[in-house]
């Protein structure tokens, strides 16, 4: 385990103060959680129950800062992946999301020599899956897994929900993939470059439905309408601001989900 030399990759994720005092910091916590997981480790059978952080949330969030799996706590990590891989493999363990891993760590763990060996095999256990590139991003859906592959990164986060979709390529990339796996019927605008509209319809979707929709979603987005035109019966409006639309992966997973019928 060797955390030290990350401190400044943690320091510019802090953004709190200024870069001396983030960087102190960043310093100061990595020696807390160094001592932190050392102990943890210890007590094999705790780290593997009731781990010291919960959720693992540091070491998500190591991996998440570009921390190399030799350096990262070595049984901390090898339980991870062990949950990981019995999630997606056996649905056992609890609800898992959000979850960071090196791509090809996750590929060796589920034995899969690469992405598209991954997309072979699942695709014959999976009941549906939608697949969609978009230059170092690719999104793959399965039954109720979703995979967020930065290709860029060489990371893979598992089950994203709160990840937060903060450019207009990325919304288009997950409405796009999302349309074609709930079967949603779709019409994206882009007004202004802060100013989004999105149009969606299903025949699967009873007109009962979308005022409870509307509901679910209206602190969600700036505006959300119920249309009359026969194609579309769902309108949302997002505008952004200086970070981006702020709507989470998760949400608009839902949003489809319910119009699809699905919920």
């Amino acid at each position: 385990m060797e955390l030290k030399k990350h401190k400044d990759d943690l320091a510019i994720r802090l953004e709190i103060l200024d870069d001396i005092a983030d960087g102190s910091l960043a310093s100061e916590i990595i020696e807390l959680y160094e001592t932190k997981c050392s102990e943890c480790q210890e007590d094999r059978l705790a780290c593997t129950v009731r781990p010291s952080c919960k959720n693992r949330n540091f070491l998500n969030a190591l991996i998440e800062i570009g921390v190399e799996p030799q350096d990262l706590p070595s049984f901390c990590y090898s339980q991870y992946l062990d949950q990981v891989k019995r999630y997606i493999l056996e649905r056992k363990g609890r609800s898992l999301y959000d979850r960071r891993v090196p791509i090809k760590d996750l590929l060796s763990t589920l034995r899969v020599s690469s992405i598209k060996h991954f997309l072979t095999r699942f695709k014959k256990i999976w009941t549906k899956m939608s697949v969609l590139r978009v230059f170092n991003v690719k999104v793959v859906v399965g039954d109720d897994l979703l995979f967020h592959f930065d290709l860029s990164r060489g990371v893979v986060v598992v089950n994203p929900r709160n990840l937060i979709i903060s450019t207009l390529n990325m919304f288009k990339i997950y409405v796009e993939v999302f349309s074609e796996h709930y079967n949603v019927k779709y019409a994206l605008n882009d007004l202004t470059t802060n100013w989004w509209i999105l149009k969606l319809g299903s025949d699967k979707l009873p007109p009962k439905k979308l005022k409870e929709i509307a509901s679910k979603f209206e602190n969600q987005f700036e505006e959300i309408h119920i249309l009359d035109d026969g194609e579309f019966q769902l309108e949302v409006e997002l505008v952004t601001d200086s970070k981006g639309a702020r709507i989470k992966v998760g949400e608009l997973n839902r949003l489809f989900t319910m119009v699809s019928g699905s919920e």
